[in-house]
């Protein structure tokens, strides 16, 4: 632990000195952050608090996420384009760790070399295929030994749930694609794909009833407020059950609803330009001249194999 008039801690003490530049730059990178905190620091980053620069985390990761949305294969990565604004990206999220760890610092709580601590013991003890004796013969099954560390670890807590450990803050698809991935792991399953099949049948049927049922409700505002509150009901079941779905077909809902909005913003993109060369804005054209446009978006996008 250190204190705000003293370095903190370099990450490099405990490694052979023939190691210790290669996390030179971490440790440059510590007492940077340790500077905009210290009394004579930057008076914006001394004001900050975890709940002030909680907005910022969640920001940089999801510009992490859109830079990697671009990444299709591995080597992808060596693109200017990319290489480049991936690395700033990243170096943005640590920045949000290490000012989170300097904070809990100056309360003598712990710092960022017991972060990095206690995560690699927690890696070394839930890879027991890896540095253990327990063999596995696929990622299946390494994923399935982590999952039963991990669940070794928290079992000893009186109130311990399979759902433990999936963040609240979750964006809902995520949230559900977690939530199913926990309880398929203890059997909470159907063994094919009949069974999620017909549940996503049978809640658009149920969908598709309380819709005609507000249809029915007229212009009475407690019915209509009660059929919209069922229909939100039913609308979350059938996600729920398409997301359910998705994990029994082995396909990420969350990367395939990205990209059915991105394939949507380029092709309403591509109608507003079309439009614009005829001197015309979306507000003042028809819906059949925009459908024109947006089936020409569709078909230009699979000939050029983007779609």
């Amino acid at each position: 632990m250190t204190h705000k008039n003293e370095a903190p801690q370099s990450p490099a003490d405990s490694l052979p000195k023939e190691n210790q530049n290669v996390l030179k730059p971490i440790e440059e990178l510590i007492q940077t952050v340790h500077r905009l905190r210290a009394p004579d620091g930057c008076p914006w980053d001394r004001e900050q608090t975890h709940q002030s620069i909680r907005q910022y985390f969640i920001e940089e990761t999801y510009e992490t996420i859109e830079v990697l949305d671009q990444i299709d294969k591995p080597e992808d990565v060596r693109k200017e384009q990319i290489l480049g604004r991936l690395r700033e990206e990243l170096g943005d999220v640590l920045l949000q760790v290490l000012l989170h760890s300097e904070m809990a610092d100056e309360q003598k709580a712990f710092n960022f070399v017991e972060v990095a601590k206690a995560l690699n013991e927690k890696l070394i003890r839930r890879h027991p295929h890896v540095f253990g004796e327990t063999r596995v013969k696929d990622s299946e099954h390494a994923f399935q030994s982590w999952e039963k560390q991990k669940a070794k670890e928290k079992a000893s807590k009186p109130d311990a749930s399979v759902l433990d450990g999936v963040p609240k803050g979750l964006p809902a698809v995520q949230r559900a694609t977690r939530v199913i991935e926990k309880v398929t792991k203890v059997g909470f399953q159907w063994t094919g794909l009949e069974g999620p099949l017909s549940k996503v049948d049978e809640e658009l049927g149920e969908l598709k009833a309380e819709i005609e049922l507000l249809q029915k409700a007229g212009s009475d505002p407690a019915a209509q407020s009660l059929a919209r509150k069922k229909i939100g009901h039913e609308l979350g079941d059938l996600f729920f059950s398409i997301c359910n779905l998705a994990h029994m077909l082995r396909v990420s809902p969350e990367d395939s609803f990205r990209g059915t909005i991105q394939r949507f913003e380029s092709r309403f993109r591509h109608v507003e330009k079309r439009l614009k060369e005829i001197g015309k804005t979306p507000e003042q054209s028809t819906l059949e001249e925009m459908d024109r446009y947006w089936d020409e978006a569709k078909r230009l996008g699979r000939e050029s194999g983007a779609e």
